[in-house]
Parts: structure tokens; sequence; C-alpha cells
């Protein structure tokens, strides 16, 4: 009975998990990525703004020199000049930046992550494009220890709910017992065998009603042993008088 409980309660506990942790996973992972796309999408807004900014008072080269290169590699960025030469990171050549030259902002899956374009206008007319890219590392980063712990939680809950049904099915099934080993007792003869009720209510019901009745039959064998010893003496009785006459 109690292994039966605990596996009952062990599925039951399990799928409860599992439909908790599989949309967890999803939004885990979900969030990652959208935060590393926010963290791009940020850097690639603060490093146009800035190249614009500086653009005013000196020519987009100046600005980009002075922003500096190996500031612009860092963030993972790279601006592509109006001329198409890059600055920063490597772009691929099969990327399309016609809507970023055209003046719109956009973000486009790669082949190694995700890339955000914004476009920069410069006092001249021309458009140079910021580029900021966030790699699937990027995307996924800490997703496998989230979900690690999410699972270990998960194997936490069916194990406290595997116990509570052990202590649970313990509860019962010892008393149970007990009231076996008494009734075996009572008919291997020991009429003193006594059960200390426990366990839930009905269990201890039972109890009481087996003392009661082991009680009973004591009490009915006790008379039934008077009686037979009052008949014989009766008999002996009655056989000595009729001797007599």
């Amino acid at each position: 009975m109690r292994q039966r409980l605990i596996l009952v309660s062990g599925a039951v506990t399990s799928m409860v998990v599992i439909a908790f942790l599989v949309p967890l996973f999803i939004l885990v992972g979900d969030l990652a990525r959208d935060a590393a796309i926010s963290t791009a999408e940020r850097d690639a807004e603060l490093l146009a703004r800035t190249i614009s900014v500086l653009t005013v008072q000196n020519t987009l080269e100046e600005a980009i020199e002075i922003v500096g290169e190996e500031r612009i590699a860092n963030l993972q960025g790279s601006v592509i000049l109006p001329d198409g030469s890059v600055v920063g990171a490597p772009v691929p050549g099969d990327e399309d930046l016609t809507p970023a030259e055209g003046g719109s902002s956009f973000v486009t899956d790669s082949a190694e992550g995700i890339a955000v374009f914004i476009p920069v206008l410069t006092t001249d007319g021309s458009t140079a494009v910021v580029r900021v890219f966030a790699t699937d590392q990027q995307l996924t980063q800490g997703v496998s220890r989230s979900r690690l712990i999410l699972s270990l939680l998960g194997l936490g809950l069916v194990a406290i709910a595997a116990w509570v049904a052990d202590r649970l099915g313990r509860s019962m099934v010892e008393p149970v017992n007990e009231l076996a080993d008494t009734a075996q007792r009572l008919a291997s003869g020991d009429l003193e065998a006594r059960v200390e009720p426990s366990g839930p209510v009905e269990i201890r019901e039972v109890g009481i009603e087996l003392n009661r009745l082991a009680t009973d039959i004591g009490r009915l064998l006790q008379l039934e042993r008077e009686t037979a010893a009052d008949l014989a003496h009766r008999q002996r009785t009655c056989l000595l008088y009729t001797s007599d006459a």
C-alpha cells in the first residue's frame, strides 16, 4: 500500500511539475533571447547617436576615430561607411543593408545570432549603418543554468511528495499491520492480546472494536467455563444423592 501511494503521488506530482516546467523552460529561453536583443539594440542605438552627434562638427571618419575602433569592436559592433568599407567587426557579405541605407532600423537573424542595424545620417547627406551583433551564446546565456535549477526544484518537489506519501502510507499501514497481528494472536488463543488504537479515525475505531470483541470473547469463555463447572457440580450432587438412596 505504501509503495502504491508513493507511486501514485510521484506520478501525479511529476505530471504537475512537467506541466509547469515545460512553459517555464520556453519562457526562460525567450527572456534570455529578448534580453540579449535588447542589449544589442541599446548598444547599437548608443553607438549610432554618439557618431551622429560627433559628425555635427567632424567628418564621419573623424567621428569614428574619436569613438575608437576598439570600442566599436568590443560591442561586437560595426560601422558600414557609405563607400561600403567596414570599421569594427567584419560584416558578412550576404547581409542586406538596403532597409538601413534607406533610413530604417531593423533586426535580422544571422547565421550565428542576431544582428541589429541602425542608420546614421551624416551632415553631408550620406548614410552610414551601425551594426551590433548578438551571438547565439549571448542569446542563450544563463538558460542552461536556469533550466537546471528549475529541474532540480521539480525533482525536489517530486521527492518531497514521495516522502509525504510514504509518511502517510506508514501512518495507515502500521496500525493495520498491528490489527492483523493482534487478530492472529487472538486466533491462536492469546485472549490477552490487545491493540493500541492509532492511525486514522476509521482504523482507530476498528482497533477499539477489536479490543471490545476480544474482551467479549474472554468473558464468554469464562462464562462457559463457569457454566460447565456448575453443571458438573450438579451432576455429581445428583449422582451422590441417587446412590445414597
